[in-house]
């Protein structure tokens, strides 16, 4: 049974949730514990930006959140799939979520088309993963290179292309899967300042045009604040901010990270009385 506590605010979105988690936990084997006990409600069709004054905690949680690994206690439900307790349930959510990596995790002797392709692999099973693409998915391949401006390159290899047309394939990629989720692990984190700006203007426009629910992390505040419907801030694998960007102020901003590395854990914050009365957007969960 749901209380007052068990889902985090999700801005009045009349919309519902998409995807959401009950006490999230992850410890390693070693103790190291990534993630504490963490709920939340991602509205449907919000786009939100996960930061981290650490810079773990973030991936891990988007990790969670697409089954790549397995949480040590808690769970994790999907608006019309429920909870992600069976392997059948999984792979359905899978398929629906699309993850977009720093890296890329491109092919680089494979053209622009063939590496988009490869996100139809999800609809494919068994030996029909061995034939050719349909007719109808080389088409809506195209589509989406097209609407990520690439469609001049669709043809060349993937390892001659820049970095930001990199991420770009990646992105068509993602699209291509038709998902309902999309998933992104620090996008821009090694794009310059301008090409950062305009990928993730390209990924936010795409998004809300399509009614995609975005998960971003981030550690660039000002693209945050920029891009964001909703920031969630993590220290040391636990929530200490979950506001909407508009309430993360720089003054704010400067607090959360000069008391952060001036503290060995999230608890250290969210137990300051003095610093919680003063910015009381900051929490603990």
């Amino acid at each position: 049974m749901e209380t007052n506590q068990t889902v985090a605010r999700d801005l009045n979105s009349p919309l519902g949730f998409a995807i959401k988690t009950l006490s999230l936990e992850l410890t390693y084997p070693n103790g190291y514990k990534a993630l504490t006990k963490t709920t939340l409600n991602i509205a449907q069709g919000s786009f939100t930006v996960l930061l981290d004054t650490s810079g773990a905690g973030k991936s891990t949680l988007l990790r969670l959140l697409n089954g790549l690994i397995k949480p040590t206690a808690g769970s994790v439900f999907v608006e019309g799939l429920g909870n992600l307790d069976s392997s059948e349930i999984l792979r359905q959510h899978r398929r629906q979520t699309s993850m977009v990596f720093q890296q890329h995790h491109l092919i680089g002797r494979l053209n622009v088309l063939d590496n988009v392709l490869l996100g139809r692999l999800g609809y494919h099973t068994g030996w029909r993963m061995f034939q050719s693409w349909t007719r109808a998915e080389k088409e809506q391949a195209l589509g989406v290179i097209d609407r990520v401006g690439l469609l001049d390159q669709v043809l060349r290899r993937a390892d001659q292309l820049s970095g930001g047309q990199q991420q770009r394939v990646g992105m068509a990629r993602a699209l291509v899967q038709q998902p309902k989720i999309l998933l992104a692990d620090e996008p821009v984190a090694s794009l310059d300042p301008n090409t950062s700006i305009r990928l993730l203007q390209l990924m936010h426009d795409i998004c809300k045009s399509d009614g995609l629910t975005a998960v971003v992390s981030l550690h660039q505040v000002d693209l945050a604040r920029q891009f964001a419907d909703r920031i969630i801030g993590l220290k040391n694998g636990k929530v200490v901010f979950d506001d909407s960007a508009e309430s993360l102020t720089p003054e704010l901003t400067k607090a959360l990270y000069e008391h952060a590395s001036k503290s060995n854990t999230a608890t250290d914050i969210s137990s300051s009385t003095n610093f919680l009365n003063d910015h009381p957007t900051l929490i603990g969960v």
